[in-house]
């Protein structure tokens, strides 16, 4: 690296620059002249400062960069603002229509409670000197510690936590509410909507699928719950039978799945999806698939059905047995012994009643839906278990 400055190439000579150089103490190199200018080499240590400097200036701008485009990663994600009257009707679908006017009253009472302290929190601050900003900025931090305590009281949803603190700061906004506090609530907001924004959307986008038929606040948390788990979790295709399982298998599963396929086209259409548009499609088209899952589940209640009125009691329900195959079909490494034991496990243990419910399972498992398998080599290996179970049971009567 070098330096040049200009100067009058009659004042020194090059013996003279060469002398000069080696007099300084340790700060350059060396000291010429080229094409009529002063040339002076830096020396190791003097080009390490710099190429240190450039280096740590790049990182900081790339630095800077990155937070830059995180924030407006997070500013992505936020949940949008809703509209008074949308905030009112999801509350009002989302609470089984109990209390309509429960938001409004909590806003009132809040802002109405918050309003005057912060003021005289400020006239305090200016009369002690200090200042209004910290008293004041104290005092809010208090209300907003009030009010979102308030908040999470009457709403343990973190979606219905988001949707109260946007209805509460528009109505705060209105009315002209101290500003401290209305920033404290903003910041509440954004750390609410960072830990849950993907289970807000899905909530939002489809609380009209949720709410069919009047349902109650309990029923359409229940369904939420599992549409946020079908959607946002990390779910193999038998995974997802469970939970649907899980949630429909005591009523009517097709109406349930059909439920589920009809809150995914609402999600998609929405402007925010709660996921990637691709894997809500892939979902869709999975649980067309689960579909057939419904036969499945309706041969365990025959086959359950029969072995009671056949052997006595079980202890398994029908939802139960279903779920053990479907936990069966998913396992990769699977032996003759897992199905034995599942029939004792249900009370058919005995020659006579596991006969007849390995001959049923080893039909149930062929209609269950191919995909619910790891693949088909393994579904063929749990066939063979099954029948290898049926053989052995034979086996077991006849000695």
């Amino acid at each position: 690296m070098s330096r040049i400055d200009a100067f009058n190439p009659a004042s020194a000579s090059p013996d003279t620059a060469r002398h000069q150089g080696a007099a300084q103490d340790g700060g350059r190199a060396g000291v010429g002249s080229f094409g009529g200018q002063q040339v002076q080499v830096d020396t190791a240590e003097s080009v390490l400062a710099d190429a240190a400097e450039e280096i740590s200036l790049h990182h900081s701008e790339k630095a800077e960069s990155k937070h830059s485009s995180q924030r407006k990663k997070e500013a992505a994600h936020k949940q949008e603002v809703m509209s008074a009257e949308a905030i009112l009707a999801y509350m009002d679908a989302a609470e089984g229509h109990e209390d309509p006017e429960q938001l409004v009253h909590l806003a009132k009472r809040i802002l109405s409670r918050q309003n005057a302290p912060a003021g005289q929190a400020g006239q305090r601050g200016l009369r002690e000197g200090g200042g209004a900003q910290q008293p004041a900025r104290r005092a809010a931090r208090g209300r907003q510690d009030d009010a979102g305590d308030e908040v999470r009281r009457v709403y343990r949803n973190p979606t219905q936590q988001i949707l109260a603190l946007q209805y509460v700061l528009q109505m705060g906004e209105r009315e002209h509410a101290p500003e401290e506090l209305l920033d404290e609530l903003r910041e509440e907001l954004d750390e609410l909507e960072l830990a849950h924004g993907d289970a807000a959307r899905a909530d939002v986008n489809t609380i009209e699928v949720a709410a069919q038929g009047g349902a109650s606040a309990g029923e359409v948390l229940a369904f939420q719950d599992t549409y946020r788990d079908v959607v946002l979790g990390e779910n193999s295709l038998a995974a997802t039978l469970q939970l649907a399982l899980a949630r429909f298998g005591d009523g009517d599963f097709s109406a349930g799945l059909a439920r589920l396929i009809q809150a995914l086209g609402r999600d998609l259409a929405a402007s925010r999806p709660s996921a990637d548009p691709a894997r809500l499609q892939n979902l869709v088209q999975d649980l067309y698939h689960l579909g057939v899952a419904s036969t499945v589940l309706d041969g365990c209640r025959q086959l359950h059905e029969r072995l009671q009125g056949d052997h006595g009691p079980l202890s398994a329900t029908p939802v139960q047995l279903m779920q053990s195959l479907v936990g069966a079909s998913a396992e990769k490494w699977i032996s003759t012994s897992r199905f034995t034991a599942l029939s004792g496990e249900v009370g058919a243990g005995a020659v006579q009643p596991q006969i007849q419910f390995l001959t049923g399972v080893k039909a149930l498992m062929r209609d269950m839906p191919p995909k619910v398998f790891v693949d088909a080599d393994q579904r063929q290996t749990v066939l063979q278990a099954v029948q290898d179970a049926l053989d052995a049971a034979i086996d077991r009567e006849d000695t």
